[in-house]
């Protein structure tokens, strides 16, 4: 039946696709030292991260034989793929971060991370990477042999991470450049680096999440317009070039 169902495009049920992944939530596709790991780490209602990971992949399992077709069931899973390899994305953006406050607006609104103290956020972006890498492997395996996942949607969900981790990045760097001057109380230095990212680089970080927005909805529906993309990440990087040359220009008529 789920042969033919793939063959016709026709939508599964929930009892399907749970049984698809019977063999993932009975052990879950960690390496082994990440396995054994992540076995030990039980919450304060004794419920461990393995655990929890069944019970929310299960949910995203719903989520996706809740859609009424295939179409419709395959931008699903794809959506959540996508917000799955986010988190796996602002992990290794942070990971070597050691002041939190650097990173914590990608997380403050998030309901996970409001029901605990910031000095354990480092810990909780360990579990929610780990929760992360499970359900996105699993559901690319899903997608891949029910519903036509191929190299080049792959190709497509790689340049989603590729392009929001440079976002990351350049977000992150200047906030862990004020956290230094702060650190090495050059409050004047520290206002004007400040002042730099709100108003010259954080309007372009919009755009670029607007661009890294519609590259989701192209992957999800239908296909990434290469050429299009391209040419709106190629205006965005001229304009920070032009910044980075006039900031360059003005530091060396100042010198």
């Amino acid at each position: 039946m789920s042969l033919l169902k793939r063959m016709l495009k026709r939508p599964f049920t929930p009892t399907e696709l749970h049984a698809m992944a019977a063999h993932h939530l009975a052990k879950p596709p960690l390496p082994e030292a990440m396995y054994d790991a992540a076995a030990g780490m039980v919450g304060k209602k004794g419920v461990s991260l393995l655990d929890h990971w069944r019970s929310s992949f299960s949910i995203q399992l719903d989520e996706i034989a809740g859609q009424k077709t295939w179409q419709a069931q395959r931008a699903m899973l794809l959506r959540i793929v996508l917000v799955e390899e986010g988190w796996s994305d602002v992990f290794a953006c942070t990971n070597d971060i050691v002041t939190v406050d650097v990173w914590a607006h990608l997380v403050a609104e998030n309901d996970m991370f409001k029901q605990f103290p910031r000095e354990s956020w480092k810990s909780l972006l360990l579990q929610r990477y780990i929760l992360a890498l499970l359900s996105a492997a699993c559901l690319t395996e899903l997608g891949t042999k029910n519903y036509g996942i191929d190299s080049t949607k792959q190709l497509e969900l790689r340049l989603h991470s590729e392009y929001y981790r440079e976002i990351l990045k350049l977000d992150l760097q200047l906030g862990q450049m004020i956290r230094q001057l702060i650190d090495d109380y050059d409050d004047g230095n520290a206002m004007s680096v400040a002042d730099l990212k709100d108003d010259v680089i954080n309007p372009i970080i919009a755009d670029q999440y607007k661009v890294l927005a519609l590259i989701a909805e192209q992957i999800a529906n239908s296909q990434v317009e290469i050429n299009s993309v391209k040419a709106k990440i190629d205006a965005l990087d001229a304009k920070k070039r032009e910044i980075g040359e006039a900031l360059t220009a003005s530091r060396s008529t100042a010198a």
